[in-house]
C-alpha cells in the first residue's frame, strides 16, 4: 500500500503560533467581508433599482410633457448631459438580458414591481453594451439606454491600499503578540540549557509576566535549587567515600608488596588493588565539579595533547592513524575536554584490541554540519546495537561484547557528562568492518562568542588586578 508523506507542521512554537494567528486573521477577514457583502446587497440593490426607476419615469414624463416640436432637442440634451439614449423597440432586436442571480436579481425584482413585469432589463441590445430598459410612450415601446457601469460600479483602488495596510498591521500585531507569548518560554528554555550544561545562571524572575508564567518560573527555580543540592550532596558523598578508600587501598598495596607471597599471587593482588584504585579515581572524576571558565579550545590541538598524554606510540601492538583539521575552535572547559578525550583513548586501549592483539586506532578531527567532530574508531569486538545507548549511562558495561575486562561502567558516562556541559553530544555507532566508533561533537565557536569570551577574559583580568587576593 502506498503511504503518502504528510507535510510536517512547523516545530517552532513561534512560527506555529504565528501561522495560527495569521490563519485566524485571514478567515476572520473573509468572514467579515462575506457578512458585509450580504448585509450591503439589499440597500445597494434598492438604491440602484430606485435610480433606474426614477430615471425611466422622469424620462417618460419629460418626453410626454414636452412639445412634439422640441422632443428632438430634448433627446439630444438628454444624450449629451445625462448619457441617455432613446431608440425604438423592435421585435427583431437581439436582446441579452441581465443575469438575475444575486444582487442583480434583487434589482430586477424592484424594477418589475415599480414599472411592471413587462419591463425588459438587458445588458446588450443589437450588439451594443449598456443598461437597457424598456418604457412605453403613448402606447409605443422604446429602449432607454443608460450607463453600463450602473450595475457594476467601479470601486477604485482605495480599498486595496486599505486592505494592504490592514494586512501589514495585522501581521505586525501577530508577530508582537507571538513574541510576547513565546518570550518567557524562550527564556525558560535558555535557562534550562545552561543548567543542563552545569552553569549557574541567575534565577528566572518570579514577579514578572502572567500568573501562570510566575508559577512556572518559581517552581523551576525551586527544582533547580533541589537539583543543585542533590548534586552537591552526591559530590560530597562520592568524594568522601573515594577519599576514605584511598588510605586502606594504599596500605593494602604496601603490605602486599612487603609480604612473603608467591610472585603470581602478589601480582594478582596488586592488579586487584590497582583496579580498586582505578575505580576510586573514576568515582572522583564522575563526582568532580569543574569551576573553570569556558575558553576557546582548538579541538585538534587538544586531541593531539591527549594522545601525547595517553602515550600512544606506534609499535608492534599499535596501528594509529590520525587525520586532523586544524583551527576548529570550540567553546569548552579545557581540563574537562582533555579528560573526556583521554577517557576515549583509555576506553579504546582497554576494549578495542583486535583478535590478533593489535590496537588499530583511527582518530579524526573534522567539521560537519553540527560543528567540530572528533571520532575514535577501533577494530575490536564492538558492541551490539541494543547496547550502544545503554553503555553511556552510569554503571553500565557492555560485558557481553567485551569479555575479560571489568570496570565501574563510568568511563563513557564521564565523557558524556563532560561533553554535555560544553553543549556537545556523544554518539556511539558500529565501525566498519568491526569495532566501535565513538564520536564527540561540539558546536563551533562563532565570532560573537569569541568576542564575548575575549571581553569576559579582559574583565576577569582587570578584576584580578584590582583585587589580587581574590
Amino acid at each position: 500500500m502506498l503511504k503518502l508523506n504528510r507535510p510536517k507542521a512547523p516545530r517552532s512554537l513561534f512560527w506555529r503560533t504565528f501561522l495560527l494567528l495569521c490563519g485566524l486573521i485571514f478567515f476572520s477577514v473573509i468572514g467579515w467581508l462575506q457578512s458585509f457583502r450580504v448585509f450591503s446587497e439589499l440597500p445597494y440593490a434598492q438604491g440602484i433599482a430606485q435610480q433606474i426607476i426614477t430615471t425611466t419615469n422622469l424620462t417618460r414624463y419629460a418626453l410626454v410633457s414636452a412639445d412634439p416640436m422640441h422632443r428632438k432637442d430634448l433627446l439630444r440634451l438628454l444624450a449629451k448631459r445625462e448619457g441617455l439614449q432613446i431608440s425604438p423597440h423592435e421585435p427583431t432586436d437581439r436582446i441579452v438580458p441581465i443575469n438575475t442571480e444575486g444582487m442583480n436579481g434583487l434589482i430586477a425584482q424592484k424594477v418589475h414591481q415599480a414599472l411592471g413585469k413587462q419591463t425588459i432589463i438587458a445588458n446588450r441590445v443589437n450588439g451594443k453594451p449598456g443598461l437597457w430598459v424598456t418604457l412605453n410612450i403613448d402606447g409605443e415601446s422604446f429602449w432607454l439606454q443608460t450607463r453600463a457601469d450602473l450595475l457594476n460600479p467601479p470601486f477604485g483602488t482605495a480599498w486595496l491600499w486599505w486592505a494592504v495596510a490592514a494586512g501589514v498591521m495585522s501581521l505586525l500585531g501577530a508577530t508582537l503578540l507571538t513574541r510576547h507569548v513565546n518570550w518567557p518560554l524562550r527564556a525558560l528554555s535558555a535557562y534550562a540549557t545552561q543548567v543542563g550544561q552545569g552553569k549557574s545562571p541567575p534565577p528566572l524572575p518570579e514577579d514578572e509576566g502572567t500568573i501562570e508564567i510566575q508559577m512556572v518560573n518559581r517552581n523551576f527555580n525551586h527544582m533547580v535549587q533541589d537539583l543543585r543540592r542533590m548534586e552537591a550532596d552526591r559530590e560530597l558523598l562520592l568524594a568522601g567515600v573515594s577519599h576514605d578508600l584511598r588510605t586502606p587501598i594504599t596500605r593494602l598495596r604496601l603490605e602486599v608488596e612487603l609480604a612473603d607471597l608467591p610472585e603470581e599471587s602478589r601480582e594478582a593482588m596488586v592488579s586487584d588493588l590497582l583496579q580498586m584504585e582505578n575505580i576510586v579515581d573514576q568515582f572522583l572524576s564522575y563526582s568532580r565539579q569543574s569551576y573553570e571558565n569556558q575558553t576557546l579550545v582548538d579541538l585538534a590541538e587538544a586531541t593531539q595533547q591527549a594522545l601525547n598524554n595517553a602515550r600512544l606510540k606506534c609499535g608492534p601492538t599499535l596501528d594509529l592513524k590520525t587525520d586532523f583539521t586544524e583551527h576548529l575552535c570550540v567553546v569548552a572547559h579545557p581540563l574537562e575536554l582533555s579528560r573526556a578525550i583521554q577517557n576515549l583513548f583509555t576506553n579504546a586501549q582497554r576494549y578495542g584490541m583486535s583478535q590478533d592483539g593489535v590496537l588499530r586506532l583511527s582518530v579524526t578531527v573534522k567539521a560537519d554540519a553540527r560543528g567540530a567532530r572528533l571520532e575514535v574508531r577501533d577494530q575490536g569486538v564492538g558492541l551490539p546495537d541494543a547496547e550502544l545507548s545503554r553503555v553511556v549511562r552510569p554503571f553500565e558495561r557492555g560485558e557481553s561484547a567485551r569479555t575479560g575486562v571489568t570496570g565501574t561502567g563510568l568511563g563513557l558516562a564521564i565523557v558524556d557528562r563532560l561533553v554535555r556541559r560544553s553543549g556537545g553530544a556523544l554518539e556511539l555507532s558500529k565501525n566498519t568492518p568491526t569495532g566501535l566508533c565513538v564520536a564527540l561533537t561540539l558546536p563551533l565557536a562563532t565570532e560573537s562568542c569569541k568576542r564575548r569570551l575575549k571581553l569576559e577574559a579582559e574583565k576577569r583580568k582587570a578584576e584580578s588586578k584590582l583585587n589580587p587576593t581574590a
